[in-house]
């Protein structure tokens, strides 16, 4: 037969290894590009915020469809005026915010107004907390502009609810969440 030759491996092995190290190394740079990519900015939860602050604002005003009799002056049966003066205390509502935000500065603002269904131009009774300054970022036109970004996230609803007489009303809810120093980067 012939000769045989014998193949030096040692070589090819070293080769081999640098190929391996390298294609490693862009697997982990690839992987950590990802989490970096999808961890890096900060979650923005202020619209989810502001549509459950929504919620319970209209659950604490109406159970079930019927208006709270607190809501209603007990002499004349009216809506109570005054109302929004112990709302938050009433509704249990919690507006303390972590630390890092500016002292001082209310990052939150809601308005509540009643209307009765034979007339939905006129509000009956209206009272609002909170943040004024942040009414009217939800009503600046916004069409995915980055420059928007940095303003309170808005969501309105509206209910239907009865009082206790039979009443119907239509009450509508505007909140308004800041927090754009912590969300918005």
């Amino acid at each position: 037969m012939g000769k045989e030759y014998k193949i030096n491996k040692n070589g090819t092995d070293k080769i081999l290894s640098m190929y391996w190290f390298v294609l490693l190394t862009l697997i982990a740079g690839g992987v950590f590009a990802m989490v970096y990519v999808f961890y890096g900015a900060p979650y923005d939860i202020r619209e989810v915020e502001s549509a459950l602050l929504v919620e319970k604002i209209a659950d604490c005003i109406s159970e079930r469809g019927t208006i709270d009799s607190e809501f209603f002056a007990a002499d004349s049966g009216e809506l109570n005026a005054n109302i929004g003066e112990d709302f938050i205390k009433k509704c249990f509502l919690n507006f303390e915010v972590e630390k890092g935000y500016t002292e001082n500065e209310i990052q939150y603002f809601y308005e509540v107004e009643f209307y009765t269904i034979k007339n939905t131009e006129a509000s009956i009774l209206s009272f609002n907390g909170g943040n004024t300054n942040l009414r009217e970022d939800c009503f600046i036109k916004k069409e995915n502009d980055k420059e928007y970004t940095s303003l309170a996230k808005c969501t309105q609803n509206g209910l239907y609810a009865l009082d206790s007489e039979g009443n119907q009303y239509l009450i509508k809810i505007l909140s308004a969440i800041d927090k754009s120093e912590k969300n918005v980067k």
